[in-house]
This record gives structure tokens, C-alpha cells and sequence, in this order.
């Protein structure tokens, strides 16, 4: 979908009626609201075409950095140019931490305005051009070899849903069972594989401690987990192998049968063994692989 929508925040009504003027100057179609509640659940309706939100920081009922906080869980990838009259440089900085692209103070200028959203555009342009680009993938192998922190599971996890959304094969109601599947399956070569950890540790209280205790013990620091990932036409496979010593995995539960997410062990690997549609472990349990067909 062509994303030609910018939503607009602003309680008054003089900078509003600048910012439209602006917007369709850029040959945009501005949708305006003076409440960021109100924006927000139209935002919700329909956020597919937006390109852009400009919203003041400070606005009735649902100010901009909430609004942007809420916005970054439910709608990842809109971006913001924030403006105010009357913000302190404490919530600037915030705005922009929280991943503003811009901040103007009032009164600005068409130009500078005009000149954001020509770079806004031109980022999106460019993200559209490179998924056109994946769409014609035959193949791409990516391998991570992490340290055993479970700091580092998260943004490696993301940078592997990142490379599927690119290939752009997978319905965006699919992604999260997989970053969660990939997570589970990372930690799991961290904790139980090269850690050797057992999973009835995890009821204690200093678990985290005990847990970054044995990373730093010889006989485990060296460890490494590595991923590879084979993305091709037609599908997505993730390898992860860990240096521990393996695992007698014939002793799990059948991870693709659904039944056998009500048994009482193994549950997180069932989990990942229903969002994906092969699952398997190497002879001595150390690896374990899994693919999806797009």
C-alpha cells in the first residue's frame, strides 16, 4: 500500500490549519485531529498509509510522549516529527530518544517543515524499494556466534525478524510466534546447553545471578551459541548449536503434535515446534533446527 497519509496532532487551531496547508503543499493528504485520544483511535482504524505523524508535545487527554510510547508498541515503524510551544528541553530530548525523527519549535517555517517530510518520504521510498528488491531472494545465509548473554538474545532475535519482514513472505500475524519461538530457542541453548543448567533452577530467586555466576566460570566461558539462518524462496530455516554436551531430546514430547502442549514438561519447546513447520534436533541434542515454508 502507497503511504500518503499524515496524521496530524495539534490543539491549535492556527498551527493545525499551517501544518494542513504544509502537508498538502508536499502533495500528501493530511488528516488532522486537535486530541491525541482521538488520533490515536483513528490511528488504530487505519494506520496502513501513514506515512508520517506530526504531533505536539503537549495535547489534551493523551500527550505526544505517550502517544508515541503507545504507538511504538501497537504500531512499530511510524515515525514522528514532534513540535511544541511550550516543552521543556527535558521532554525534547525524550521525544527524541523515544525515537522522534525531528523537533521543531514554534512558530516554523513551511521550509523547514516541507524539508522534514521530503526526508521522511524519501526513507519510506527507500524501504520500498529494498522489499521489492527481496521479493526476488533465491538465497541469503546470515550466522551469529554469541557469547553467553541473554542480554544480546533480544536485538540478535530482532535483527533475524527484521531480515523475514524484508523477505516479505511471512503475514505480519505470523512474525510473533516466531521471534518467540527463535527467543525460546536461543535462551535455551544458553541456559540449559552451554550452561548446563536445569530448568528446575528457574524457581529460585537469584536465578539471574546464579545464572551470570557460571557464564563467567572457566569450564563455561568460552562457550559459544552460533545461529544460522537460510532465508530462500520458499522458506525460512534456523539452525542454533550450542558447545554444551547435549541432551537425550527422544525423551520430549513430539513438539509439532498439539496435543502435547497440555503435558506438564517441555512446554516451550512444543510451543516453538507449533510455530514452525519442521523441528529437529541433531544425534547428540546440541542443535536443533527449524523451518518455515512461506
Amino acid at each position: 500500500m502507497i503511504k500518503n497519509r499524515v496524521v496530524i496532532i495539534d490543539a491549535e487551531v492556527g498551527v493545525c490549519q499551517s501544518l494542513i496547508r504544509i502537508v498538502k503543499h508536499e502533495r500528501l493528504v493530511p488528516d488532522a485531529y486537535a486530541d491525541g485520544r482521538e488520533a490515536f483511535a483513528a490511528l488504530r482504524e487505519r494506520h496502513d498509509d501513514v506515512l508520517l505523524v506530526i504531533a505536539d508535545i503537549r495535547m489534551p487527554h493523551l500527550n505526544g510522549l505517550e502517544f508515541m510510547r503507545r504507538a511504538s508498541i501497537d504500531f512499530p515503524g511510524v515515525p514522528f516529527i514532534v513540535t511544541s510551544g511550550h516543552g521543556t528541553k527535558k521532554e525534547i530530548i525524550q521525544a527524541l530518544k523515544q525515537g522522534a525523527l525531528d523537533y521543531f519549535e514554534k512558530p516554523f517555517t513551511l521550509k523547514e517543515i516541507s524539508a522534514s517530510i521530503r526526508k521522511v518520504r524519501h526513507l519510506a521510498d527507500e524501504g520500498h524499494r529494498t522489499v521489492k528488491v527481496y521479493r526476488n531472494l533465491v538465497e541469503k545465509r546470515v550466522v551469529f556466534r554469541i557469547a553467553n548473554e541473554i542480554a544480546l538474545v533480544h536485538p540478535l532475535v530482532s535483527s533475524l525478524a527484521d531480515e523475514l519482514k524484508l523477505a516479505g513472505r511471512i503475514s505480519p500475524g505470523q512474525l510473533p510466534g516466531l521471534r518467540m519461538g527463535l527467543h525460546e530457542l536461543i535462551v535455551n541453548a544458553i541456559e540449559h546447553g552451554n550452561l548446563e543448567l536445569d530448568s528446575g533452577l528457574k524457581d529460585r530467586h537469584n536465578y539471574l545471578d546464579l545464572l551470570k555466576r557460571r557464564a563467567c566460570e572457566p569450564r563455561f566461558a568460552e562457550r559459544r551459541v552460533t545461529v544460522e539462518v537460510v532465508i530462500t524462496d520458499a522458506s525460512f530455516t534456523c539452525t542454533v548449536e550450542d558447545q554444551g554436551p547435549g541432551f537425550n531430546w527422544r525423551s520430549l514430547p513430539d513438539p509439532t503434535d498439539p496435543e502435547n502442549l497440555f503435558k506438564p514438561h517441555g512446554r516451550g519447546v512444543i510451543m516453538v515446534g507449533n510455530f514452525f513447520d519442521e523441528f529437529s534436533y541433531n544425534e547428540a541434542g546440541n542443535q536443533v533446527t527449524v523451518r518455515k515454508f512461506f
